[in-house]
């Protein structure tokens, strides 16, 4: 009878540990934990309202690990404290509950970045998915649109033509009805498209994947200068892969490099820009002057870079890290997909977070749709 009494007990305290281990997901409301994933932060990437909770309730005790729990509908944070306890909060940042052991990450998945590394699939599928369409589909490292009507071939060899914008919707429903499907529609050629940055809409059209790589050779660049601190100062040079030189006086003069490559189809190679070139520094501070550079090689151009996107994330501040943005503080690319791919809904706010890997990941919230998670160069992940 005791040897009875001691096994109920102990199926008991099993129960209530599993019982424990579980409510982990509690604080995702209207989760199920099987679509729970987490990213384990940099700490200093933990919501900032929780880092104010923490402080002020357990000012002798430190943040040892942090996480962001993220599910189909909302998110969480997760915060393991140097006494042993862990401490649970809400997508706004806001208190939960406590345990007494560390946060149990291994029963949820582990979050993707995008794109693996070591993925095999083939590049020219990968170039020609950088299309205008819907969900997991869109690319974002482009700087064009398409001009409608046009076709895509989904996984199953079915086309579906968008000539108007709620056509999208149909390449929506296509995965909600084939959601173990990871493969992208292709869009088929020729296809006409049109700029975004472009004042004046001009058409080109493209026939070959080998086309549609160049111009989003030059999408990748554009928005490499967008994301920068700085402007290259007119006049500059470009050297093509002919050795042959375009000088840029204004902005008008990038259309010589667009037509350069339409004359020369079978061409692979990127132009080079021609050192020394003057990079001009905006500041932020009113009464500051604009600050010139002479920039001598590619090696220092790269310097000037990675010195420009350091320099963003400490202007910042400790305190402005994994901050709530409204739509008006967002990116135009994460506009731009949400109006394209969920043109009724709204955005509530975004967390930019950095993973314990240094991995920036967007976490969108949406009004309907719930969470959208964006990598470092807007692309969609999965």
């Amino acid at each position: 009878m005791k040897i009875q009494n001691i096994s109920i007990f102990l199926l008991f305290l099993i129960f209530t540990i599993s019982c424990d281990q579980l409510g982990d997901s509690l604080r995702l409301p209207g989760e199920d934990p099987n679509d729970i994933i987490y990213y384990e932060l940099n700490n200093d990437y933990l919501a900032p309202e929780s880092r104010e909770f923490i402080e002020q309730n357990f000012p002798s005790h430190s943040v040892n690990t942090s996480y962001i729990l993220i599910g189909k509908n909302t998110y969480g944070f997760e915060a393991d404290l140097s006494n042993e306890k862990s401490l649970s909060f809400d997508e706004d940042g806001v208190y939960k509950f406590d345990r007494d052991h560390p946060f149990i990450k291994d029963i949820y998945e582990k979050g993707k970045f995008g794109r693996e590394v070591g993925d095999k699939e083939d590049k020219d599928e990968e170039d020609n998915n950088k299309f205008e369409g819907s969900g997991k589909e869109r690319g974002e490292d482009r700087c064009f649109d398409y001009v409608m009507p046009y076709s895509v071939t989904m996984p199953d060899s079915t086309t579906i033509t968008l000539a108007e914008e709620k056509d999208r919707e149909k390449i929506k429903i296509w995965y909600e009805n084939n959601p173990k499907v990871e493969k992208r529609p292709l869009v088929q050629f020729p296809v006409d498209i049109y700029f975004n940055f472009e004042e004046k809409e001009e058409r080109i059209t493209i026939s070959t994947i080998e086309e549609l790589k160049e111009i989003l050779e030059s999408c990748r660049e554009f928005d490499k200068n967008q994301e920068n601190c700085f402007v290259i100062k007119f006049p500059y040079s470009v050297e093509m892969s002919d050795s042959s030189i375009i000088t840029i006086n204004d902005v008008d003069d990038w259309k010589k490099i667009e037509e350069w490559y339409e004359n020369n189809p079978n061409n692979e190679k990127e132009h080079k820009l021609v050192y020394p070139v003057q990079l001009l520094f905006e500041f932020e501070k009113e009464g500051e002057d604009s600050e010139i550079v002479t920039v001598n090689s590619l090696d220092e151009m790269k310097e000037v870079q990675s010195n420009c996107k350091e320099n963003n994330r400490k202007r910042k501040g400790k305190r402005d890290r994994c901050k709530k943005l409204d739509l008006s503080e967002i990116d135009e690319c994460i506009k731009n997909y949400v109006i394209g791919n969920f043109s009724n809904d709204k955005v509530v706010h975004l967390r930019t977070i950095f993973t314990l890997d240094d991995i920036m990941i967007h976490v969108v919230k949406l009004q309907e749709n719930g969470i959208l998670k964006f990598n470092e160069n807007c692309e969609f992940i999965d």
